[in-house]
């Protein structure tokens, strides 16, 4: 019983992941962090294996955490790329706004006294 309810759960959280729309990403992971405290609860309460039916569920379990696994690291590195897209962009505007702000690239040297 308690194998059927990890299945269910891991299948949710895959199918959560295919589903995934990345425009709204924060209500995306709160959900998860929700699905898999569920799982790890579940987790903590199994029993040891006693039939070759629980064992073809736990074979199909850890496939789908390979896919889960992946479609994550895929989110992983969204944000990643959001993050240094933002970063990249800050200092544009950095630059933009302040030209001499920083070391020139020929050697010339301002005066900035008046």
């Amino acid at each position: 019983m308690m194998f059927r309810e990890l299945y269910d759960q891991t299948l949710a959280i895959k199918k959560l992941l295919d589903q995934a729309d990345q425009t709204d990403r924060e209500r995306l992971i709160k959900k998860l962090q929700r699905m898999f405290d569920k799982r790890g609860e579940i987790l903590k309460h199994l029993p040891g294996v006693t039939s070759d039916e629980d064992k073809e569920l736990i074979r199909e379990v850890a496939d789908m955490n390979h896919g889960i696994n992946t479609a994550m690291q895929g989110v992983k590195q969204s944000i990643v790329n959001d993050m240094n897209q933002f970063r990249h962009h800050k200092h544009s505007v950095s630059r933009y706004q302040n030209p001499f702000q920083g070391p020139t690239k020929d050697g010339m040297f301002l005066d900035k006294r008046e």
